[in-house]
């Protein structure tokens, strides 16, 4: 089922989606009508999408995925400028399946989920930054916790820019 969603709900709507599909596998596609999709971005961990705003209007909606390096745990994956429409796809039972935002001058990013968000899927990227962390220090035994630690809490404040 294909649901247009409203552009006066799109920030609650934003809050909503990032809520229940954080860390889903995400696919990001970038084209236009005429010509077609291309792959930017396969298979990350969804980190969120956010409105960006100049002054009171909507400049753009940006998708954000993960990233294992510490430094900067998101990294925007596309941004769409001047949005005109968003488009959710669902499964029959309700599971968001496909987000479209077309853009003014007709340019599309479609966000393609698979697999669910799930505790597991956090702490896999928690792990995975964590171990970059360790990595980055040479492997030095002794400090598993701290890594672990300092991994989880810089994915938590990433979390919290998405989902309030």
């Amino acid at each position: 089922m294909v649901t247009e969603i409203r552009r006066n709900n799109w920030a609650r709507f934003c809050r909503k989606f990032n809520a229940g599909n954080q860390y889903r596998q995400a696919t990001v596609n970038l084209g236009q009508k005429s010509k077609g999709e291309v792959e930017i971005n396969r298979d990350a961990p969804l980190m969120g999408i956010a409105i960006g705003r100049k002054g009171r209007l909507i400049d753009s909606i940006d998708v954000f995925t993960g990233r294992y390096d510490p430094e900067n745990v998101t990294q925007p994956a596309v941004s769409v400028r001047e949005p005109v429409k968003v488009m959710l796809e669902t499964t029959p039972d309700g599971t968001d399946n496909r987000l479209s935002v077309e853009s003014k001058d007709g340019t599309r990013a479609s966000i393609i989920l698979s697999g669910e968000s799930s505790p597991q899927r956090y702490r896999n990227f928690v792990e995975k930054v964590a171990y970059t962390l360790s990595e980055r220090r040479g492997f030095v035994p002794g400090n598993d916790v701290d890594d672990w630690c300092e991994a989880e809490n810089r994915v938590r404040e990433a979390q919290l820019q998405f989902t309030g």
